[in-house]
């Protein structure tokens, strides 16, 4: 009777365990995720909580809705969330750790094993039925669902630095792709001023105003124009396949176009506190940290598990014969492994190594994120003042040289050549401001993402751009 009460315990906690635990499907941990992404980088319902058909199906209306109109940063940001395949891999993690939460929740399954044999001498048929299972992972469920919840834990947090890190690669590529195509228009302009200037060059030739060694000078400035045309060309296509890559466009969707480029900078934001910030909020140290505490709770499971193995569990048995002394016999079963030749020292020294060694990871990851957001606020500042001093100074006096230049060339003080290189010379300064433009993105993304955040508020007595 005692064996049998025992039966019933252990199937009452095996059901209340199975009913107890959480779905193997991870709608939690995704619309966590999901979360993370609206807050941290502005982009909202970007994580289905299900990947069936007709989630997918909503999903790619919405990328084609996205892709038909011209993409701004923004858009761009929402397609590579929804699109990009290595990173939808790396969230598809979040299943894994859910899985292994509900396992941890679940006993062992009870092992049922049996014997038959013959007696060799005519007397019959013997055998017996055992059903044993694990006692020791009754107690041991707690401990593991805190190791499995702290696991889930790091891999949502993990998933929400994937993210940050292809909002900044998107980020980047998406400055790096209007750039180049700024910069393409305005090669395409000097290339066409070298051309008037070269023809220009041999009329004058021609009605001997000038030596033929100005003629193949200015020739030579066209040949270089058209090098540099070619380069502005192909790294204008390079630029756009690499956004594309990132957005996870191609056939028919890789149509895509961008839109006008915006020149106006946001306000310059608050860089008060970012070390303090971003020690706070940083996700990867959020991920380092659950790495010490899913190594601790591992610690606290291997204590329990002191004793390898312990198996209880009931057996009927029938020897061979059937007179008296051969009837059917029941009765219960404990099976005890000894810690004898491997008492477990070698896993708990690997355990506290391993603590030591994610302690130190989350320390050396804490000082490695205060100088990245030193370096990155330096290099966003410097490329914030560029710009600044492009758009008040640099690019107004070289449109005022351009129409000075032009005032006088109408007064017939100065001739032809001299207009050309003015405006050659304001089309240069438009092509360092593109070039300063894409930097201060660039840089304001790479701060960001070392932040583990967007940049917040504004500074003070901070004028628009």
């Amino acid at each position: 009777m005692t064996g049998a009460k025992a039966f019933v315990a252990t199937s009452m906690i095996s059901l209340t365990m199975l009913l107890g635990c959480a779905s193997v499907h991870p709608d939690g941990p995704r619309s966590e995720l999901g979360e993370l992404i609206e807050e941290r980088a502005g982009a909202s319902d970007m994580i289905s909580e299900r990947e069936d058909e007709e989630s997918l199906e909503r999903v790619r209306e919405r990328v084609d809705g996205l892709i038909a109109e011209p993409l701004t940063v923004e858009r761009a940001i929402q397609v590579g969330l929804l699109n990009n395949r290595g990173y939808l891999a790396t969230i598809e993690g979040l299943g894994v750790a859910q899985a292994d939460l509900v396992q941890a929740g679940l006993l062992e399954n009870p092992v049922l094993a049996g014997d038959l044999v013959i007696s060799t001498k005519g007397n019959g048929l013997g055998g017996g039925l055992s059903l044993t299972t694990s006692l020791l992972s009754v107690f041991l469920i707690p401990a593991k669902r805190r190791l499995a919840k702290s696991q889930l834990a790091h891999a949502v947090v993990s998933a929400g630095q994937a993210s940050l890190v292809l909002v900044r690669d998107v980020q980047r590529a998406y400055a790096g792709a209007q750039a180049a195509a700024a910069l393409l228009d305005l090669q395409r302009e000097q290339t066409q001023a070298a051309e008037v200037a070269a023809e220009f060059a041999t009329l004058q030739f021609e009605a001997g105003n000038v030596s033929d060694l100005d003629v193949q000078l200015f020739a030579a400035d066209l040949d270089g124009a058209k090098v540099a045309l070619a380069d502005a060309q192909t790294k204008a296509r390079v630029s756009r396949e690499e956004l594309g890559h990132l957005l996870g466009l191609w056939g028919a969707r890789a149509s895509w176009t961008l839109a006008p480029r915006v020149v106006k900078l946001p306000p310059p934001p608050n860089l008060d506190e970012l070390e303090q910030r971003g020690i706070r909020e940083r996700l990867d140290l959020s991920a380092e940290r659950a790495v010490v505490e899913s190594i601790k709770y591992a610690l606290q499971l291997r204590r329990r598990g002191l004793v390898p193995m312990v198996e209880v569990g009931g057996e009927a048995r029938n020897e061979v014969g059937d007179d008296a002394g051969h009837e059917w016999v029941i009765g219960p079963s404990l099976s005890v492994e000894l810690p004898i030749f491997d008492p477990g020292h070698a896993d708990f020294a690997r355990l506290r190594a391993q603590l030591r060694q994610a302690q130190h990871n989350l320390q050396g990851a804490a000082v490695e994120a205060r100088s990245e957001i030193r370096i990155h606020k330096e290099r966003f500042i410097a490329a914030q003042e560029k710009v600044g001093f492009y758009r008040k100074t640099i690019l107004p006096r070289a449109a005022k040289i351009a129409v000075q230049t032009m005032q006088r060339y109408n007064a017939m003080l100065v001739g032809t050549y001299q207009v050309l290189e003015a405006r050659a010379h304001q089309v240069e300064s438009e092509r360092e401001f593109v070039e300063a433009l894409r930097d201060y993105w660039v840089a304001r993304s790479d701060l960001e993402l070392a932040l583990g955040g967007r940049l917040k508020g504004t500074s003070k007595g901070a004028e628009e751009q």
